[in-house]
């Protein structure tokens, strides 16, 4: 069969794209959609075969200048706030293309000082054209697994969480994962930390709860920076299915209907009830659904974890 195709295009009969959001439920559209066409390639790729009705999966560039002595106007209509790791090539996940996203990219998507300083550019300089900001997590993120590690064994921290530079990242971590670990005793019960599946989980909602966090952050600031029409979204990059969700449901198969951006929680308390939330879709059942089991043998979801929605 032939290759396929993951393509950029422009086209010069139409240089300005006069399509591009404006307003942030068509940018939150747009991000949303964008990410069901890169997961839908990367689908057809494992599976070598094309949908009979697409030839290649197109993503337009539009605003290119056409001549070589003015550079084109910085517009983009979403800034992301994401993970430094090399398997999550941000503008592809989203479908977008140059000049599309502004993106802010550091380890553990943490917000960090010169990190704020970057969207504050992008909310102050770049008004005209950004609809919405966004936090953009992802699963087997490596810092926040050496986040959980080091809360989980204080006394063993590895010399690497040592240095400077990772150990500031690991503290702007740290909350999210108490938060996740409180939210998982809860929902678990006491014994919680002796089941199997307590390490992963740990990881699991911390991502989730440390982007819902840095999300929070960034609506109070967008609010206090009087952008009260920017809205402000988060959600999780799953490796395995390259689809974005939150919350992410281990229990439902991927599919274009569960790629979703969430609103950035109100407060506190919005944080706190996703943790829960996610506490309780990673909870291990017995056959009988009840607690979780610590015999070390992986239990079946219950029929309602299997028909829950994200």
């Amino acid at each position: 069969m032939g290759t396929i195709d993951y393509i950029y295009r422009f086209d010069p009969d139409k240089p300005e794209d006069d399509s591009l959001p404006s307003t942030p439920a068509e940018a939150r559209r747009a991000l949303e959609e964008g990410n069901r066409l890169f997961a839908g390639w990367i689908e057809s790729c494992r599976a070598s075969a094309v949908e009979e009705a697409r030839e290649a999966y197109v993503i337009p560039w539009h605003g290119l200048v056409l001549d070589y002595e003015h550079p084109p106007r910085q517009a983009p209509f979403a800034v992301v706030l994401g993970c430094a790791d090399a398997r999550v090539p941000i503008e592809m996940v989203f479908g977008q293309a140059s000049n599309d996203l502004f993106v802010v990219r550091v380890a553990g998507n943490v917000l960090a000082d010169v990190c704020m300083g970057s969207i504050d550019y992008a909310l102050s300089m770049l008004s005209d054209s950004v609809k919405c900001v966004v936090v953009l997590g992802h699963l087997n993120c490596g810092a926040v697994t050496e986040t959980v590690n080091a809360y989980l064994h204080p006394a063993e921290i590895t010399a690497k969480t040592q240095a400077f530079g990772i150990r500031t990242i690991v503290q702007k971590i740290f909350t999210s994962v108490k938060v996740s670990d409180d939210a998982i005793h809860r929902v678990w019960g006491p014994d919680a930390m002796h089941h199997h599946a307590y390490h992963k989980a740990l990881i699991e909602v911390s991502v989730c709860v440390n982007a819902a966090q840095a999300a929070l952050d960034l609506r109070m600031e967008v609010k206090r920076s009087g952008r009260r029409e920017i809205e402000v979204v988060y959600g999780v990059f799953d490796l395995v299915s390259h689809q974005v969700s939150m919350p992410v449901n281990p229990h439902v198969p991927a599919s274009a209907m569960k790629i979703n951006l969430a609103t950035a929680p109100l407060g506190a308390a919005g944080v706190n009830r996703l943790a829960d939330r996610m506490a309780e879709l990673l909870k291990p059942r017995s056959r009988a659904g009840s607690r979780p089991s610590v015999d070390g043998q992986d239990p079946q979801p219950t029929v309602d974890e299997a028909k829950s929605q994200p």
